[in-house]
């Protein structure tokens, strides 16, 4: 009967804490390093060799034994709690550090991108200026055709990732401009008005890392002409799709968290787009097919006020 109520009260008493700890699950993983590890067993054994201790005297055992023996186990399962919730802590922590240097390196890849676009604007309007004096000098036909051209080159780079959203645009641009320097064909088309709710942070943080680990991936392809990426912004049953889509040969595994095993898909930093993305009541999901892997961010659509 003694070891049937043992083994009951040891069933009870572990299947609560089980059903309690699944409940406070966290996607960070916690590390738990060699001297952790080491002063969790000491505090074990040394509760338990405190508890046992009136056994050990040969006295007779009364019940104010049994009493002090069972504070002492509390107490030590009580430290143990505490040390596991600092080990949690530390994780989270981690996590959120983690998640702002990516916050913090998309927004300073925005502003660098915007000053540089900036820069090639001006020198485009230069351009420009210097072709309607060469007009005005010299009248022949060949001249003409040749200014004709730069003219329409001009203007097509003036009408290129005119979405509607000045951050969406800037990053866009810059993006591609990057994709051309590498041999990469990206192709977009893209309402960046529907973005207008997010705020730079967050367009910086989804569009961003979404291109980053794109264009990650695609460069480990040998062959130029699987370099392909494919980006769509738009309105979907009152909902807004932001769809990327690049080329890769290899099966990509996800995780529990549903994000991508593989480093070169950047599956940590995809964990700072699901939570702009929550932010806003949205989701995140990701999919690899026919050696095509999709991320696909929705968010409800909300109208500008």
């Amino acid at each position: 009967m003694s070891l049937l109520l043992l083994a009951v009260v040891y069933a009870v008493v572990y299947g609560f804490l089980f059903c309690f700890e699944s409940r406070r699950k966290i996607a960070a993983r916690l590390v738990i390093t060699p001297t952790a590890m080491l002063m969790a067993v000491v505090m074990a054994v040394t509760v338990f060799a405190v508890s046992n201790l009136s056994f050990v005297s040969g006295d007779e055992v009364t019940i104010v034994v049994f009493y002090i023996r069972t504070l002492v186990d509390f107490a030590g399962v009580l430290i143990l709690s505490v040390q596991h919730e600092q080990l949690r802590e530390a994780a989270l922590h981690s996590e959120l550090a983690a998640m702002d240097n990516v916050l913090h390196r998309q927004y300073e890849q925005y502003k660098q991108s915007k000053e540089n676009i900036r820069l090639i604007n001006r020198r485009y309007h230069e351009l420009k200026m210097q072709i309607a004096a060469i007009r005005a000098e010299r009248d022949k036909v060949k001249q003409d055709a040749a200014l004709a051209e730069m003219e329409g080159d001009i203007h097509r780079y003036e009408a290129e990732n005119k979405t509607g959203n000045p951050v969406l645009d800037t990053l866009l641009t810059a993006k591609s401009m990057y994709c051309q320097q590498h041999g990469i064909n990206l192709t977009c088309v893209a309402d960046g008005t529907l973005l207008n709710f997010l705020t730079t942070g967050e367009i910086c943080t989804i569009v961003g890392t979404a291109l980053d680990n794109a264009t990650e991936s695609v460069l480990t392809e040998q062959d130029p002409e699987k370099r392909l990426i494919r980006v769509a912004v738009y309105a979907q049953n009152g909902f807004v799709m932001l769809r990327f889509e690049n080329y890769c040969a290899q099966p990509v595994e996800l995780g529990p968290d549903g994000l991508p095993r593989q480093s070169s898909h950047g599956g940590y930093d995809l964990k700072s787009v699901r939570a702009a993305a929550e932010t806003h009541g949205g989701t995140v999901t990701l999919h690899w097919e026919n050696e095509w892997f999709t991320l696909r961010v929705l968010l409800p659509q909300k109208n500008e006020l």
